[in-house]
């Protein structure tokens, strides 16, 4: 699994060759730097643990481990971590709660048992919120399926190069950012710096502005910035003085607004859960969170929360991590983000749709029948299993040749409880497990079961010969990347396919 991604100057490089590039840098910088120190750590005892945003797909999170293999990191040394839930766990058990004694001196302490939270991980690119609960034992349940997206504070960002685009126009920012990266980048970290700073009562903010920019601006339109200014929507609203650009406020809020409004309507609906309705905190972490106006939007919108920032919580999913990597159980369950199953046919009963009936061995049956693994909104304990009972028979000529290939087994998800068929409106046909051949080469009749298990941070199969005993432990899952905008991709089809459709397994 593999695509192009592009640089700043428009040239193409593999994502896989780029990410595992990074990855195998740090992982050489961390051994170089163990070995200056004398620690005296061998490469089998190191654990690598990387964070992801809890709402990427299969597909993501496969891509990320295929690129941390190919930067020389073993599997069985290897863990993804979501990131809302490293943060959380780095506030079990740092002391991060305030509470105030009789004396009315402020107390910091962990998170106590039975206590709900609400982890906002707001990053730059991506938005996190999940809602755990903390248990006796320490471990922390995972009570509501992960909600967020791409509203970060890199959103932020973009508003603010729209506004540039329609003061400068579009090809004179290209034609900036191609010609003086450097002073490009400078402007937009001195914009961000102005996110963190911002105070409630500032009237207008001042952000750095290129020399280069206003200079390549005059040469195309042949005006002033003030004048290119009172000509726009913007007029009174900002101007320069010498390397400063100053924004009314009420246009910078502006470049908020999308990133807040998506953030507070995430929240409410995740407290309007009957599992969440006793939430009595919620956390901002990530880089994002340092945001003062971000705060301030999340405690005026939530005044009955706890709404807080821990101290450095730009580093909460950073500790979080390694406590995470030294206790890999301590989350103990987590909620179904889809309704899982396989596609069987089974006999056909009055009601059916008539175009999935087919005719076999004298009797008729009916075809892509959703049968359910896990339901949407469920809580799944970590280490729960579901079987798929996989029965094949090769006892004619003409399919010896299939006993050295990999069985297939499709996996679908639906964003519906109950989907009935695997055509439905809602589903797709998510991944498939590729058992191969035991010994090389299937029995003439074969009996087995996978057990495969979703509730940790990635999708596991095992594959049970139940003639032999012979196990498979990691059955290999290819998942199938998301396709949205090509509805006809083969590999995302919701149309009838018979070469999706078996009848070898079932669910138990």
């Amino acid at each position: 699994m593999d695509f192009l991604i592009q640089e700043k100057g428009g040239k193409e490089i593999s994502a896989k060759l780029l990410f595992s590039s990074c990855i195998k840098y740090l992982k050489e910088h961390f051994r170089k730097t163990i070995d200056e120190r004398q620690i005296g750590v061998r490469e089998d005892k190191i654990k690598w643990i990387i964070t992801v945003p809890a709402i990427w797909n299969d597909s993501c999170k496969q891509f990320m481990r295929e690129s941390a293999t190919e930067a020389g990191i073993p599997g069985d040394q290897f863990t993804l971590v979501f990131e809302p839930e490293a943060a959380s766990v780095c506030a079990r058990f740092l002391q991060v709660e305030k509470t105030e004694n009789e004396q009315q001196t402020i107390i910091l302490k962990t998170f106590q048992p039975g206590t709900k939270i609400l982890v906002v991980d707001a990053g730059g690119g991506t938005v996190d919120i999940s809602a755990q609960e903390v248990l006796p034992d320490n471990c922390l349940n995972i009570i509501h399926k992960v909600r967020g997206g791409d509203y970060g504070g890199n959103s932020v960002n973009m508003a603010y190069r729209s506004m540039l685009v329609r003061l400068f126009s579009g090809p004179c920012i290209i034609a900036f950012k191609k010609n003086h990266p450097i002073d490009y980048m400078d402007m937009m970290r001195s914009f961000e710096g102005k996110k963190k700073t911002f105070k409630p009562s500032d009237t207008k903010v001042s952000s750095k502005i290129a020399a280069t920019l206003l200079e390549i601006s005059e040469d195309n339109c042949q005006s002033s910035f003030e004048d290119i200014a009172s000509n726009s929507q913007y007029t009174g609203g900002v101007h320069v003085k010498r390397d400063k650009l100053f924004i009314d406020v009420n246009i910078f809020l502006e470049f908020f607004k999308h990133s807040v409004s998506k953030l507070v309507k995430d929240i409410n609906e995740i407290l309007q859960h009957e599992r969440c309705q006793d939430v009595r905190a919620i956390m901002l972490v990530g880089g994002y969170a340092d945001c003062e106006l971000l705060f301030n939007a999340v405690k005026q919108a939530f005044p009955d929360k706890n709404v807080f920032v821990p101290h450095e919580g730009s580093l909460s999913v950073l500790t979080g991590a390694v406590i995470y990597g030294h206790i890999p159980k301590i989350v103990s369950s987590r909620v179904c983000n889809f309704t899982y199953g396989i596609a069987l046919y089974v006999p056909f009963e009055p009601g059916m749709p008539q175009h999935k009936m087919f005719r076999y061995d004298g009797q008729l049956w009916c075809n892509d029948v959703f049968m359910i693994s896990y339901k949407i909104d469920t809580v799944v304990n970590v280490g729960d299993t579901k079987r798929i009972n996989v029965g094949k028979t090769f006892l004619t000529p003409e399919v010896q040749h299939l006993r050295k290939e990999p069985l297939t087994i499709p996996v679908y998800i639906s964003d519906k409880e109950n989907p009935k068929y695997v055509t439905d409106q809602g589903c797709i046909k998510h991944c498939v497990f590729k058992i191969p051949p035991v010994k090389g080469e299937w029995p003439e009749v074969l009996e087995g079961h996978i057990d495969f298990e979703i509730a940790g941070t990635e999708m596991i199969g095992t594959f049970v010969d139940e003639d032999t005993g012979d196990i498979i432990t990691s059955v290999k899952i290819e998942f199938l990347p998301k396709t949205e905008n090509n509805p006809s991709d083969d590999h995302r089809r919701r149309i009838y396919d018979p070469e999706m459709s078996h009848s070898d397994y079932d669910i138990q």
